[in-house]
């Protein structure tokens, strides 16, 4: 009788210290992802506004914004210093931000978009959460609404971007907002 209780309670004692490891585990998952994800996105907006504040114009000459949308944008930056501006699209394919960038090619130099190399930047983006890109004139003094779509790109001096990642979708608490906003140096 005396060994069956203290089975009995041993593996009450195992059940308890199981239970709580699991717990820790999952917690440790759940950190870790929601980490893997704060670190992908603040690597991202890093890149990202150092080449939107310095964009410039293309090397045919054309305007430094190509285009402005919601969730898309297509500019003109110098991102390897090589004296020649790349074309580099940011956009939202999914849940993926992506980027993709078409070095300038033959004589004249122009950006063949077969030539795109297209690499994910943030995984987890949590659409419902609203337009990545905001675009607004020089007029903005910080408050009230950016430029109605379709924009009007000559009037763009100012890019707020705002991503929205959900590393978790069942836990909402685990949802992180990163956004910045980038004065145009070159417009």
């Amino acid at each position: 009788m005396e060994v069956i209780i203290a089975m009995g309670i041993l593996s009450g004692i195992i059940l308890i210290i199981s239970i709580f490891g699991l717990d820790v585990y999952d917690f440790g998952i759940f950190v870790g992802e929601n980490l893997t994800s704060q670190q992908e996105v603040q690597i991202s907006l890093r890149t990202m506004v150092s080449e939107i504040r310095a964009m410039a114009q293309s090397v045919n000459g054309s305007y430094p914004i190509e285009s402005a949308l919601q969730n898309s944008l297509i500019f003109y930056s110098d991102v390897d210093g090589d004296g020649f501006t790349d074309r580099i699209r940011y956009f939202l394919d999914g849940a993926t931000l992506k980027r993709g960038i078409i070095k300038p090619t033959g004589a004249p130099l122009s950006y063949p978009a077969a030539d795109e190399k297209v690499k994910e930047e943030v995984h987890n983006i949590y659409t419902p959460a609203g337009n990545i890109f905001g675009y607004y004139n020089s007029s903005y003094s910080g408050s009230g609404g950016g430029l109605p779509f379709p924009i009007n790109i000559p009037s763009v001096r100012l890019i707020k971007v705002n991503i929205t990642v959900d590393p978790n979708p069942i836990d909402q608490s685990s949802r992180v907002n990163f956004s910045d906003s980038v004065n145009i140096r070159n417009l």
